[in-house]
């Protein structure tokens, strides 16, 4: 019976519009058929996103999601973020909305008042972001299980979601909206930034005959290594390496290396921040912190004077 031969039943469970056809869209509407969701259709701005996405559970696909709203008990918003108001703005003038409907949107930065116009037509509306990063939308249900989510709105959007969450066995938590910016500024710097460590230090590792390939294949078992050990015992007590070790001599043989000078100033900052967490570790006393405090800024003020 393939993918879904396991799927729950759907009886009670509410029925659900997928608003964009992208990776969350995707991930999202396959773990809620498996879990006994109604879809009552695909959207996307291209006809044969949608599509490609609807034949996995026999779905319409449209362009238009005001064919379908009034279908729908829950319409979920996974469009980009740039198109979440224009999508509301667009449903607002069809007279899309209809009192009682739940509209969500699963951007993990925009508050939830920009669907404001959906709940001027008597929805009840809000947000619920997955804490997890979707590289492709061949992702399952097991994605999403232990996943955290941030849910922000109105009290029965939030017990929509609550249900929701607790289906696709994740963990759901109730924020502010003026907390969201701050929220998601830090899932992009475990998450994004993490990528992009990588890639810079893949890179380094070219300097000395290996591939990207080979460098990010190397390295892998370190940041996987790391990663366990941050479960195992929290951020603090996983710092390793020789900041944490008041180390001075290897700091210096670093930024002696690191030629390109955007880099050796984010290596200085970012060691700058890991002198903190050292100190709470308390793997190096004050003197040590002090010592290469020194070192790191004074290479950030030779750059300064070096651009006066």
């Amino acid at each position: 019976m393939g993918l879904y031969s396991k799927r729950r039943s759907s009886m009670n469970k509410p029925k659900v519009l997928i608003v964009g056809a992208g990776k969350v869209g995707s991930v999202l509407a396959r773990a809620l058929y498996s879990q006994g969701y109604e879809l009552v259709g695909i959207v996307s701005r291209t006809f044969d996103s949608a599509q490609e996405l609807a034949k996995q559970f026999g779905v319409k696909a449209g362009t238009e999601a005001a064919d379908f709203t009034k279908e729908a008990n829950i319409v979920l918003l996974t469009t980009p973020d740039r198109y979440i108001g224009k999508v509301v703005e667009e449903l607002v003038k069809e007279s899309g909305f209809m009192p009682g409907h739940v509209v969500i949107h699963t951007s993990g930065c925009l508050p939830t008042e920009i669907l404001k116009p959906a709940r001027e037509q008597g929805a009840f509306i809000g947000c619920m972001h997955p804490l997890q990063s979707f590289a492709n939308k061949e992702l399952s249900i097991e994605a999403l299980s232990g996943v955290y989510f941030a849910l922000s709105g109105q009290d029965e959007m939030i017990a929509a979601g609550r249900k929701i969450v607790e289906d696709l066995g994740g963990n759901g938590f109730v924020m502010l909206d003026k907390d969201r910016a701050l929220y998601h500024a830090g899932a992009c710097i475990v998450s994004n930034y993490t990528v992009s460590l990588m890639h810079w230090a893949s890179q380094l590792y070219s300097s000395f005959g290996l591939s990207r390939e080979e460098a990010s294949k190397a390295l892998l078992p370190l940041l996987q290594g790391t990663v366990n050990q941050i479960k195992e015992l929290g951020p603090t007590e996983a710092l390793t390496g020789p900041i944490s070790r008041g180390d001075s001599i290897t700091i210096e043989a670093h930024l002696q290396v690191l030629e390109n000078d955007e880099e050796k100033n984010l290596y200085q900052n970012l060691g700058l921040y890991t002198l903190g967490v050292a100190l709470e570790k308390g793997t190096i006393d004050q003197m040590q912190a002090n010592c290469m405090t020194e070192l790191l800024k004074m290479k950030l003020k030779e750059k300064e004077d070096e651009q006066q």
